[in-house]
């Protein structure tokens, strides 16, 4: 009879271990195929950004910095003492207003912003971003 319990109780753990073994391994599985429908998710999404950048790429290169003139921060920041008129006209574009005097100034884009101001020779002298 002590065999017999002792059969029985033994059956049982092991009944329950496999279950519990069996959870665990249900668990598990459903962790990984979560992951794996992750990882496919952040795949799409990156073959989507990639088709976006390509698309961008596609329809040319970045413009030049020079095209936005005065509006171009970076283009501010390319000017240096000494140049000359020709030179800032390139870099900047025409000025809305000029006015001519001891020193001639070059407004952009209004007389309160951006300016430029040159010597009598016509050297860039100093400038103050918009």
């Amino acid at each position: 009879m002590k065999h017999k319990n002792l059969i029985i109780i033994i059956f049982f753990l092991l009944l329950s271990f496999g279950l519990t073994s069996y959870a665990s391994d249900v668990e598990s599985d459903n962790e990984i195929n979560m992951l794996r429908q992750k990882i496919t998710e952040l795949e799409n999404r990156i073959k989507e950004m990639e088709a976006t950048l390509a698309g961008y790429q596609d329809q040319g290169k970045v413009p030049d910095e020079s095209v936005y003139g005065w509006q171009n921060r970076k283009n501010w920041r390319r000017l240096e003492k000494g140049m000359n008129t020709e030179q800032v006209l390139s870099i900047l574009g025409e000025p809305i207003k000029t006015i001519n005097g001891v020193k001639t100034l070059w407004y952009y884009p209004d007389i309160y912003r951006g300016y430029v101001s040159f010597d009598d020779k016509g050297n860039l002298t100093g400038w103050h971003e918009p």
